[in-house]
């Protein structure tokens, strides 16, 4: 037996009458099923996944992140769900086992004191009284020259704009804000890219490197040194000799004390001029005209006397011995007498004594005249090595050796037979050690 038309309306009745409020079964919104849910179970349901999936990244001038997430201001969301078809009997009647899914429409909300307090609290963390600064031309950094210091925007955000662009992003459901993309800075006067040139200008004259070559060890002269001469575009000369003088005081080995070991044994510590003498005057024009040419530079200093190395042994193997005591001289070559020979030194009794110390042989030269207060003596072979004193043939003398230099000696130099002081001049070379002892 059929149903009656009275038992179909009873139905549809007990049917409206149970989704009284409710949404039909197949319904969804957003993708998200409510069948069967009630409007206001609905609207909190949306309500609550707007505020927990609203999140916002606030970025600072110096790229530091806050985060705004919908609770910190008590984000809501006001469902309307007017577009969705409420149960009637027509419509239950053809809705039955359908899906339908609709659009979520609504209005978005937020507590403004809850949004104002972050406000505060957001400026409490980032805002601060730094002044607006534009970019300037730093001092010399070392390593690296002149450069262009950033700018440097003042730290005080705009709270109006702030909120404005806050409500705009909520509004928009935006999920970044860059504060250095608006407005929200006072921002200096660009001058940046008027300075680059100017520091580059200023480092292109920075380009020369000097590298000393001190037999072996190496000195640089790099421009974190020598920037600091240059003024209005020349190089401050006081500066650049107090460092040549400074370069001097490290490297000079003349003057100072040394072991020597003597022909019979003994050793004995003597000073003198021998040794590396750094020429200041020299070195100075060196010095600038390297500078100037704004390239890199290896070299040796400039140099008044040299010795045959660096060291304790500075002296070498070839040298020229003076023993004053006993009246001997030695011409020692590769460790080995060479040549050796008796010899008359400076008068003791008249204070012309020849004086200790090792020198460098100053040159050598054929048929000079020794001049004196008292004396003009032409001689064939002249090698000096102390000023005035040095070794020459002493064509008067026909003895040599012994005390003779006690109370008849020379005004200093060493007196040698005419044949030695040949063979003697045919050896030596400028620069030679020569040491002279009692």
């Amino acid at each position: 037996m059929g149903i009656s038309i009275l038992s179909i309306v009873c139905i549809v009745l007990i049917g409206l009458s149970l989704l009284s409020g409710r949404f039909f079964p197949g319904t969804y919104i957003e993708n998200v099923d409510v069948s069967l849910l009630k409007r206001e179970e609905a609207q909190e349901l949306f309500s609550q996944k707007r505020q927990d999936a609203y999140h916002l990244v606030i970025i600072d001038k110096n790229g530091h992140q806050e985060e705004l997430y919908g609770k910190d201001i008590q984000l809501r969301y006001d469902s309307d769900f007017s577009h969705i078809p409420k149960p009637d009997s027509f419509y239950l009647l053809f809705s039955l086992g359908k899906k339908q899914n609709y659009d979520l429409e609504g209005s978005l909300h937020y507590d403004e004191a809850a949004l104002d307090a972050f406000i505060t609290k957001y400026l409490e963390k980032h805002d601060s009284d730094e002044e607006a600064r534009a970019a300037f031309l730093t001092a010399y950094i070392p390593g690296k020259g002149y450069a262009v210091g950033d700018e440097q925007w003042s730290g005080k955000i705009d709270r109006d704009k702030f909120r404005t662009m806050l409500i705009q992003a909520i509004s928009e459901g935006s999920s970044r804000i860059d504060l250095r993309e608006g407005d929200f800075y006072q921002k200096p006067e660009a001058k940046t890219e008027e300075l680059k040139p100017v520091a580059e200008e200023k480092n292109k004259s920075l380009q020369a490197l000097l590298r000393y070559n001190f037999s072996g060890e190496t000195v640089e002269l790099t421009p974190d040194r020598y920037h600091q001469w240059l003024e209005n575009g020349e190089f401050n000369k006081k500066a650049l000799k107090d460092y040549v003088k400074e370069l001097k005081a490290l490297t000079d080995t003349a003057g100072k004390e040394r072991a020597f070991h003597t022909e019979d044994g003994r050793v004995l510590l003597l000073k003198g001029k021998y040794g590396f003498s750094l020429s200041v005057k020299k070195e100075e024009a060196a010095l600038l005209t390297n500078l100037k040419s704004n390239e890199a530079v290896s070299r040796e200093a400039e140099y008044d006397t040299v010795a045959t190395g660096r060291g304790a042994s500075d002296l070498g193997n070839t040298y020229v011995e003076v023993d004053i005591a006993k009246q001997k001289m030695f011409y020692v070559e590769n460790g080995e007498i060479k040549l050796s020979s008796d010899c008359v030194t400076g008068n003791v009794s008249r204070n012309n004594g020849t004086p200790d110390g090792i020198y460098p042989l100053t040159y050598k030269t054929k048929n000079a005249t020794l001049k004196g207060e008292d004396y003009e003596t032409k001689v064939s072979y002249w090698m000096p090595f102390n000023r005035g004193i040095g070794f020459h043939d002493a064509w008067w003398r026909n003895r040599f050796g012994g005390n003779i230099y006690l109370r008849g000696g020379s005004h200093g130099c060493v007196n040698l037979p005419p044949q030695i002081a040949k063979d003697l001049y045919q050896f030596v070379y400028q620069g030679m050690p020569i040491i002279c002892h009692h």
